[in-house]
Order: structure tokens, then C-alpha cells, then sequence
């Protein structure tokens, strides 16, 4: 590393910018919120944000770029995204550091569960079992006081296996022109 490497023009990173507005607008989705389902709520929208950010990432794991700079663009994008939604809700300056530290620990814990409800199986392989788990992880996240199945996150789970399968079938470019997901 020489003394005037900060000169050098960084790498070029790839785009995700539409891959991500995709992210957005389904996790927005009016679908997704309401009595029985996810609460409409800055953490209720957080959950299901990350939930359609962490398919989208096993989606890229899939091909190989979840690690390299297209998953971690991914990764820093929603971030800022967080942030950026924290500061306009009014958090200080000082605290919006230590709450994007611990909403990136949740979204790994999320991630963690949801792998381990989904499972390694290909989207074709999903079962009525791998949705009433998903269904159940769902549930503690949104409302971890009542954690219950209901009819509504139940929808929620299995729009989401839909998801994970269309995913399956997208290319790297069209997940990048932000063909993501399908309307919940």
C-alpha cells in the first residue's frame, strides 16, 4: 500500500440499486401489513425488509456473489437504508450508531432462523412443514409477547416460499434490472 493510494479511483462496484428498489417496494407492499400480519411499524417494516433482503442474498449465495461485492452492496445499501429512515424519524446522530449495530445483529439472527426454517432444499422441494416453520419464525420476530400462527402470517410465509422459488428462477442480470420479486 503506497502513501497515495487514497488517490486511486476505488473499484468500480456493480449497481444494485434497482435489485434493492425491488426489495423495497415488496417489502412495502400494503399486502404484508395489517391486523393478523406484520405490524405496520418501523420494526414491523424492518422484518420484512429483512426478510426479503436475507432471500435475496441466499438467492445470490446461489450464484456465488453473496460474499463478494454484489451481496455485500446488497448488504451495505439496506443499511443505509435504515439509517438514513432512522434520522429522518428523528434519532440523534449518537444513537443512530449503537441501533444499526443491534439491527444488524437481529438481521443475522433473522437470517439465521429463516435458513434454518427454509432449509437447504431447492424452492421445489418446499412442503406445507417448511412454511408453518417459517411461519413460526415470522411470528417470534413480529410478535415476540404473542407469538402465534396466524392466518395472516401464515399468508405472509407462504408468499415468501413463492418468492424464494421465483427468485430461483431469475438470472444474475435480471435480479440486478430489479426483477426480484413478485407482487405479494
Amino acid at each position: 500500500m503506497g502513501l497515495f493510494d487514497f488517490l486511486l479511483r476505488k473499484r468500480k462496484t456493480v449497481d444494485v440499486s434497482d435489485a434493492y428498489l425491488s426489495v423495497v417496494r415488496a417489502a412495502r407492499s400494503p399486502d404484508l401489513y395489517g391486523d393478523d400480519r406484520a405490524p405496520d411499524s418501523f420494526d414491523g417494516r424492518f422484518d420484512m425488509m429483512s426478510v426479503h433482503v436475507h432471500l435475496l442474498l441466499r438467492r445470490l449465495r446461489q450464484e456465488g456473489v453473496a460474499r463478494d461485492d454484489i451481496g455485500q452492496a446488497v448488504f451495505d445499501t439496506f443499511f443505509a437504508d435504515m439509517d438514513q429512515s432512522m434520522r429522518e424519524a428523528g434519532v440523534g446522530d449518537l444513537g443512530v450508531g449503537k441501533k444499526i449495530r443491534k439491527m444488524a445483529q437481529a438481521f443475522y439472527g433473522r437470517a439465521a432462523a429463516y435458513d434454518e426454517a427454509i432449509g437447504k432444499q431447492s424452492p421445489a422441494a418446499i412442503n406445507e412443514q417448511t412454511q408453518k416453520a417459517l411461519g413460526q419464525v415470522l411470528a417470534r420476530n413480529l410478535y415476540p409477547e404473542a407469538p402465534e400462527l396466524s392466518p395472516g402470517i401464515s399468508a405472509i410465509a407462504s408468499y415468501l416460499l413463492q418468492a424464494e422459488s421465483a427468485l430461483a428462477e431469475k438470472s444474475l442480470s435480471d435480479i440486478l434490472a430489479g426483477n426480484v420479486f413478485p407482487k405479494p
